[in-house]
């Protein structure tokens, strides 16, 4: 195959045929006119409301390319695009070549015919994918409800693009275009390899089948040559294609006892090249060696939902995944890395892919590979019902074949999930309450065509109907039943709840739950002027997209908190009121083990910067939240909740070995005395959580300090240690401790004259994380904390900003 790509600057053209800007692709068009100075940057203050109208009209793009007459000459020859959103014509030398109308698939078109020796343009024109989606609608025999709560543009749910580009609850409304992955011009010769997959099969004795399945394609009929690579050793077979329906080959290996592939936490992550061939094209996959199960099956409570890997049962500890950007421009494998690489750091080992966005990138899928993060996949369907009309259905079976084909040979994939909140989506809307019955048809033929489209084209993997459900042609209430599937539970945050709300519920696997914060004044400083530095202020609550968010937000801070004295004070505690509430059920949950296997919190990151539930926020930088996660996430932890009085202790442990476990508890005086002390210890068996011991808990005259360590171990663990007080905390009368920072060897070093709590450094103009923050500070018991730099400039001890929780009332 001869390969010409066609990414660089294009030349950007409104609906008169006049040149605007150049539009770099992989690109989007709003990016390029954002760099042109044609429209102010939508992440800024206000400016979304002055850039809609980019969306709403026609685009098109072009540029030229050159073809030698030899490489032409007998060449089958395509146009390979990929991420194209979304309705778009697409142009050879003035000729109509093909059409798009979906961003979820690839497209090959072939301009065999079009092309011609030396100079060829290409041209590409966007049309409104609103304007469409209502054209649509209007012809569907019946309605169909559309996420009328998150969407400000109507009938997302009839197009094939991603549903949060309308708007979300936690997200702008910016109707991109564009295409976000490098066209190509391919020359083929007589066929061309169209979908790869690679298959494992585990046998007891340490014996892996590798097979190969190989799709091809053709432009003549012929006896094509298809060779296997995997290990270094080959299998070959001739496969006789046609033109009318091409070709396949299923070839396979043997490996005896590999290497095998683990989940971060777990082991390590070793990765093996495996290729098809044909002549003149090539397809290349990285694939790591495990065993996959997902274990769904009746029990005592009632049925579990169990990630086995290579045999171990292994509790699921990770977040939701958005859009890394709303411009697509900006999302790039770096960024991708980047927020990958803080979920490991925080001891995740899964990522749930959210079905209102879209099938991400192949960055995306590689790092997960490498990292050891497992991925819970959803299709691309959320909060919306869908049509069951067969043009509708032939398209999404379209969609998922392909989706599932191209990502269905990395290790890190855990599971399809057929949609996001649509089952639940039935009893919200009128018109599918009051017509049940059709709007329940409807989903089951809509998710019915989803199901057979992934398990015909992978049927070595779990396929789940839907998030959150009970299982199998089970529409129950999985939002309020525990007793089986996933859960999403919301009650603390859409009903106002008490954090300890969560102790009311023991999910098999909470796959949903979430609380919201404004995000770091690193953040802030990007898009709000200091005049705006409020929360009610038009700005901040323009970055605010749940409608009542902000009154929660305040409402939660009088339940636990004293009024904050500044805006800063008031971004800090509505950030860690955010990380004690996740961090509550997260350690009540994972103590729940074996009941509890799994707890993926929304959300990692944002697609702006916003008032949002992520615990990265758009700049990058961690929240209170993702350093809590951080802890609550480690393998070996500790719980404590308190119950009728008393301090109740459990240990928790992630890993394939039982570990001894010793927790110091200690109630400390407000102003750092000792007041009692006591040790208790547990073996704890592999992957399991024991309660440890109950203590008593006076009122507020001081708090409990946990510290633990694993047998061996000569010093208490810092990431280990938990505060914990029996009362809220505004009812506590904090002393106003000073805490000093001083440079020791490239690290920070904290010290305090009096406990201070949920200390947080921040490090204004400088980008990195800090090995720890929000954390207790005791007299005598410094801490020393390292900051890793994202862009290699360091901090000193001088540039820092520590707040706690007394700094916010004073």
């Amino acid at each position: 195959m001869t390969e010409i790509l066609l990414g660089g600057d294009w030349a950007l053209h409104d609906a008169t045929g006049t040149r605007v800007a150049a539009c770099p692709i992989p690109g989007d068009i709003h990016s390029a006119l954002i760099d042109a100075g044609q429209i102010p940057d939508p992440m800024i203050g206000t400016n979304e409301n002055a850039v809609q109208w980019v969306g709403d009209a026609v685009w098109e793009i072009r540029r030229t390319f050159t073809v030698s007459a030899t490489n032409l000459a007998g060449r089958w020859a395509v146009i390979d695009l990929e991420f194209v959103d979304t309705f778009a014509e697409v142009l050879v030398n003035g000729q109509a070549a093909g059409q798009t109308e979906t961003s979820f698939r690839r497209h090959r078109i072939d301009v065999t015919e079009a092309l011609r020796p030396g100079d060829n343009e290409i041209a590409i024109r966007f049309h409104p994918a609103a304007a469409e989606a209502h054209d649509r609608a209007a012809r569907l025999p019946f309605p169909v409800p559309w996420s009328v709560s998150n969407n400000r543009i109507a009938d997302m749910n009839v197009i094939r693009k991603a549903q949060c580009h309308a708007g979300w609850d936690w997200g702008l409304c910016l109707m991109v275009l564009g295409i976000y992955a490098e066209p190509r011009l391919c020359l083929f010769d007589a066929a061309r390899i169209e979908h790869f997959v690679v298959r494992q099969d585990h046998a007891d004795d340490g014996v892996v089948i590798i097979t190969a399945e190989v799709e091809l394609a053709a432009c003549r009929n012929a006896v094509v040559p298809v060779t296997f690579a995997f290990d270094d050793r080959t299998v070959s077979a001739d496969v006789a294609v046609t033109a009318a329906s091409g070709g396949s080959a299923s070839l396979a290996l043997e490996v005896r006892n590999p290497e095998l592939w683990w989940p971060a936490g777990y082991g390590a992550q070793p990765l093996m090249t495996a290729q098809a061939s044909i002549p003149g094209d090539t397809a290349t996959r990285r694939i790591g060696l495990r065993k996959l199960e997902l274990i769904n099956q009746p029990d005592a409570v009632g049925m579990s939902l169990v990630v086995r890997v290579n045999g171990v049962n292994m509790f699921m500890k990770g977040a939701n995944w958005i859009p890394a950007d709303a411009l697509p421009s900006r999302i790039t494998s770096e960024r991708i890395r980047r927020l990958l690489g803080e979920a490991q750091a925080a001891n995740m080992n899964m990522i749930r892919v959210w079905g209102g966005g879209f099938y991400e990138f192949d960055a995306f899928y590689g790092a997960c590979d490498e990292l050891g993060l497992l991925v819970w996949q959803d299709m691309m369907f959320s909060c919306s019902q869908y049509p069951s009309t067969p043009d509708f259905l032939a398209e999404v079976d379209r969609e998922v074949r392909y989706q599932v084909k191209r990502l269905a040979s990395h290790p890190s994939i855990a599971l399809w999930c057929g949609d996001n909140e649509v089952i639940g989506s039935l009893t919200w809307y009128e018109l599918s309450r009051t017509n049940r019955d059709r709007y329940l048809v409807n989903y089951d033929r809509f998710n019915r065509a989803v199901e057979v489209a992934v398990t015909e084209s992978d049927p070595d993997r779990f396929f789940w109907p839907s998030s959150p459900c009970s299982g199998a042609l089970d529409y129950g209430d999985a939002w309020h039943d525990d007793s089986k599937g996933d859960m999403h539970f919301w009650a603390v945050w859409h009903e106002g709840r008490d954090f300890e709300h969560y102790f009311s519920v023991k999910p098999r696997f909470c796959s949903e739950f979430g609380f919201q914060s404004f995000p770091t004044m690193t953040a802030i400083r990007r898009f709000a002027e200091p005049s705006q530095w409020n929360a009610m202020s038009p700005v901040m609550e323009h970055h605010q997209r749940d409608g009542s968010g902000n009154g929660r937000i305040v409402e939660t801070m009088t339940r636990y908190f004293r009024s904050p004295t500044s805006f800063e004070s008031f971004v800090y505690l509505s950030q860690l009121q955010q990380a004690l509430a996740i961090e509550t059920a997260v350690r009540y949950w994972r103590s729940l083990k074996p009941r509890c296997m799994g707890t993926l919190y929304w959300q990692l990151n944002d697609v702006w910067p916003s008032v949002s539930w992520s615990s990265i926020d758009h700049a990058l930088a961690w929240k209170a939240l993702h350093y809590h996660a951080r802890r609550f996430y480690a393998p070996t932890a500790v719980a404590a909740r308190f119950e009728d009085g008393r301090l109740v202790i459990s240990g928790i442990h992630d890993g394939r070995d039982a570990v001894e476990l010793e927790v110091r508890v200690r109630r400390v005086g407000l102003d750092g005395s000792l007041l009692e002390e006591a040790t208790a210890e547990a073996a704890i068996p592999a992957d399991l959580a024991v309660e440890i011991g109950r203590f008593d808990a006076p009122g507020t005259d001081g708090f409990f300090v946990l510290d633990a360590r694993t047998a061996g171990a000569r010093t208490f663990d810092p990431l280990m240690q938990l505060a914990a007080f029996p009362d809220k905390p505004k009812r506590y009368e904090l002393p106003p401790a000073t805490v000093a920072v001083e440079s020791v060897g490239g690290r920070f070093r904290f010290s305090v004259d009096a406990p201070a709590f949920f200390v947080m450094p921040e490090a204004p103009g400088f980008s990195g994380a800090f090995d720890d923050a929000s954390f207790l500070l005791l007299p005598g018991e410094d801490r020393v904390v390292g900051f890793r730099s994202f862009d290699d400039r360091m901090p000193e001890a001088g540039d820092l900003v520590t707040t706690h929780l007394a700094t916010t009332y004073s």
